[in-house]
């Protein structure tokens, strides 16, 4: 399923350092996080995973794009609409590192493209392992969760405000 042999860990490194959720880890660190991680390539169109299905990875796009989906059923037809489109050096999925729950949305690689991958399982190792580091990542994960938090409020916010108030339970 993955293949870490053939890709160059310039790229790794490269992705890795550029990411925010990586910010102010060390050169050293940084090795011990790439060891963790997993390389997969996926085909243009090819799912990365489906709605339903058990969420245990978080993804950073190291090349290409990739589309997160909704499939909406109207009338017996599947309808997909797209969320968000991630592009080289975007992430997504990270909630799935701290909890099991399933996917709520699709995710389809838009070309050609190569995913950097933690499984739940590596990163609560390296916890465990190297809690310094794991800390440090932690920390980060919850500050960029918060912000994306805080835009959702926002967001839900100003969708309550376009609703006519009869509408509003």
């Amino acid at each position: 399923m993955f293949n870490n042999r053939t890709v160059p860990e310039e790229l790794v490194y490269r992705v890795l350092s550029e990411c925010p959720l990586f910010d102010g880890l060390t050169k050293s660190e940084l090795k011990t996080v790439h060891n963790i991680t997993h390389i997969r390539d996926y085909s243009a169109d090819e799912k990365i995973f489906s709605e339903g299905t058990i969420g245990l990875c978080f993804y950073i796009v190291a090349k290409g794009s990739v589309e997160v989906i909704s499939e909406t059923t109207i009338d017996g037809t599947v309808k997909p609409k797209v969320l968000r489109i991630y592009k080289e050096g975007g992430f997504f999925s990270e909630a799935h590192l701290f909890s099991e729950t399933n996917h709520t949305v699709s995710c389809v690689a838009k070309e050609v493209s190569r995913l950097i991958i933690f499984t739940k399982p590596d990163f609560e190792d390296l916890i465990k392992i190297k809690p310094k580091i794991g800390n440090k990542v932690l920390l980060k994960f919850l500050e960029f969760m918060s912000m994306e938090l805080e835009i959702l409020y926002k967001e839900n916010k100003e969708l309550l405000r376009k609703i006519p108030q009869s509408s509003v339970f």
